[in-house]
């Protein structure tokens, strides 16, 4: 088995564990958010916005170091064809152009493998990036949940000591060193999608250059169109989720101090469960649907695969050959 097929294969089989976690996350957090507020609430908020799969990402990154190979094995073999011409079996203007030509296109199949496989190492690291941030958050939901439970019980009367007003007070300040954590963690991925991209958009201009230089004067559409859709998109589903979130400050009103808030709240724990357009005329709910915001940019961007040019959407599926 190839390492691309390997890569794939592990992204497979972390994506449902993945989506189990953040969705449970989301709903866990919801409760000590409202509770609580201040830190708490700022935390709800990362993770209500973060709904990123660890798998998917994995998945992806399998997917492009698999057509890496595949460029790679097509440019060994054109070498291998290549090489049984000689001077004894074919010579001339003609040969020596054919081998030329040959040369080039293995060189464009090689170069465009070697933008594959940094594109799907890219990917790889995001996903471990990822994989530990969710595993953090994760203990971030369970110790919030662990005091609001002891919270609860103190108002309950179950508990005498130290009471509910100390048992916020340390959740609060509980969720405040947690919370300058998450954001150190999330300036550190910033950080490194900024050299992502920006390694990315080099690759690109390169390969445009290159595959001209080569004989191959492709449209920058051709190689480049779909990617920019889903920046495109992947911003454009970003605006729409942080516009419909939860103030994310740490002194932001208490959502027991303000209906909108907890509103918010309520509506960001159970968006990841809704009805979701998957492509195809398919929708799927539950822990096969839902995202930020109900889902609902998701929805359109997967109508939007549905409607566009082929030239500005992904292929449906990959045919290795």
């Amino acid at each position: 088995m190839s390492f691309g097929q390997e890569v794939f294969d592990l992204g497979d089989a972390m994506a449902p564990a993945c989506n189990g976690v953040i969705k449970t996350c989301a709903v866990g957090i919801a409760p000590p958010a409202i509770a609580f507020g201040l830190s708490v609430q700022a935390l709800a908020t990362s993770i209500y916005l973060n709904q990123c799969n660890p798998g998917d990402l994995m998945k992806a990154g399998g997917a492009w170091i698999l057509l890496a190979e595949k460029n790679f094995d097509a440019a060994d073999a054109l070498e291998a064809e290549t090489a049984t011409v000689n001077d004894d079996n074919w010579s001339g203007t003609d040969a020596t152009a054919f081998r030329e030509a040959s040369g080039d296109v293995g060189a464009q199949l090689r170069e465009m493998g070697v933008m594959a496989y940094t594109v799907g190492l890219q990917l790889m690291v995001f996903a471990g990036m990822f994989a530990a941030y969710w595993a953090f958050l994760s203990v971030v939901t369970l110790v919030m949940d662990a005091y609001l439970i002891a919270y609860l019980a103190a108002l309950a009367g179950v508990l005498t000591a130290p009471g509910a007003p100390a048992i916020m007070a340390s959740a609060q300040a509980t969720g405040a060193t947690l919370l300058a954590t998450t954001k150190t963690i999330e300036k550190g991925l910033q950080a490194v999608a900024a050299v992502c991209a920006g390694l990315l958009g080099s690759f690109t201009a390169f390969t445009l250059v290159f595959q001209k230089a080569k004989g191959n004067p492709v449209s920058p559409l051709d190689i480049a169109g779909a990617g920019f859709t889903n920046i495109a998109e992947g911003l454009l589903v970003y605006a729409v989720n942080a516009f419909t979130m939860t103030p994310g400050g740490k002194h932001a009103l208490s959502p027991l101090k303000n209906p909108l808030i907890l509103g918010g709240h309520l509506f960001q724990a159970g968006s990841p469960f809704a009805p979701t357009y998957q492509g195809d005329g398919e929708w799927n709910g539950g822990y096969d649907g839902g995202g930020p915001a109900a889902g609902a940019p998701d929805s359109l961007m997967n109508w939007w695969e549905d409607v566009a040019p082929p030239a500005m959407t992904n292929p449906e599926e990959v045919d290795w050959r």
